[in-house]
């Protein structure tokens, strides 16, 4: 696919520098840039390695100065890269239909331009909307409802009763509506608490390979409009997750915690049960989270437990200073020593 500089910028909402005739030929990474491609740069260092580069353009910030190559500016240039992304890499087609190795129960409902691919299940009394791609190997189970345009990558597990929005995307691996991990000690045994609840998954939501959110014991475990949760996440039994959260690989949500709008999880962060976290939340990778905490809204946390930035830097810097400290206590308990050593040969030498 040709297309000028120019059509590009119109495209990405971007001004050109440079010649506006230049043909590109697709998009590739400023680090392995092929020739006739347009590559982005978001600092001066990407720059310069761009130019040294075989692409033919560059997409830099507003406030870069053009070099050599020609450039478009724009406000965000890994958003616009983004965009030309989708139109240099279109998605794959599905050819809609139900594969004949697709096992299809009793009464359930198969809208228009639903794609399903070879050996999945999908049980008695489930819905699939408009457009939605079942993969190969998947399991949809009784009763569960799938909106329009959904992508189920091969190998995802949706457990009987589970509601999924439009556009939502499982990647392979995903389980959805397990058991959550509830158990009362008795008599020396742990007993099963039966896990009755659903999971709800909310429209543009993406999930990574590999993650498991649990049912609820009893109502819902949700997952907000437009959350984003990498690979390897795991998410407990009744667990609220708002609208618009960035999940990391590795994060652990136990039981009955409630995470706000707009929050970021780092990687391997780690919720206790019963967490509070407001909206606009940052939870700094490795942190852990102590239960029944309460993080308060638009504030920064780190450390295991996890505290606020600025109490956490002045813990850090303490712990930094440690060694020193030994040390210096160490010489002052030698120091000490020597002079109740001195005292003690005075007071002798004087009783003499």
């Amino acid at each position: 696919m040709q297309k000028s500089l120019l059509e590009i910028a119109q495209l990405v909402n971007g001004e050109v520098d440079g010649n506006s005739a230049t043909m590109i030929c697709g998009v590739s990474d400023v680090k392995a840039a092929l020739e006739g491609t347009i590559v982005f740069a978001e600092n001066e260092a990407w720059l310069d390695k761009a130019e040294q580069s075989p692409a033919v353009a560059v997409i830099i910030p507003k406030t870069l100065a053009r070099k050599n190559k020609p450039v478009i500016k724009v406000a965000s240039p890994k958003f616009a890269f983004g965009m030309l992304m989708q139109m240099y890499c279109p998605k794959v087609e599905y050819k809609p239909g139900v594969h004949q190795t697709a096992v299809i129960g009793e009464n359930v409902v198969i809208e228009d331009g639903v794609s399903i691919q070879p050996y999945a299940v999908v049980q008695d009394g489930a819905k699939i909307g408009k457009g939605s791609v079942v993969g190969a190997f998947c399991f949809v189970g009784s009763k569960t409802v799938i909106g329009h345009k959904c992508m189920l990558n091969p190998g995802v597990v949706l457990y009987p009763n589970t509601v999924i929005g439009n556009r939502v995307i499982l990647h392979s691996g995903v389980v959805v509506g397990s058991d959550g991990f509830g158990y009362v000690p008795h008599d020396g045994k742990q007993i099963k608490v039966p896990q009755i609840g659903t999971v709800l998954i909310e429209d543009d939501v993406e999930i990574g390979a590999n993650t498991t959110v649990d049912c609820a014991t009893l109502g819902k475990t949700v997952i907000g409009q437009g959350t984003k949760i990498d690979n390897q996440v795991q998410i407990a039994h009744n667990d609220v997750i708002g609208k618009n959260c960035i999940i990391c690989a590795q994060v652990g949500i136990s039981g009955s915690s409630t995470v706000g709008n707009n929050v970021i999880l780092a990687g391997q962060v780690g919720l206790a049960d019963h967490v509070t976290i407001d909206d606009n939340v940052i939870v700094g990778a490795k942190a852990g989270v102590a239960v029944n905490k309460h993080l308060k809204s638009n504030k920064v946390y780190l450390g295991s437990p996890a505290r606020e930035i600025d109490t956490f830097k002045k813990s850090f810097a303490i712990q930094q200073r440690v060694p020193k400290l030994f040390d210096r206590v160490e010489q002052l308990e030698n120091e000490l020593k020597e002079l109740k050593r001195q005292i003690a040969e005075s007071v002798s030498a004087d009783t003499v």
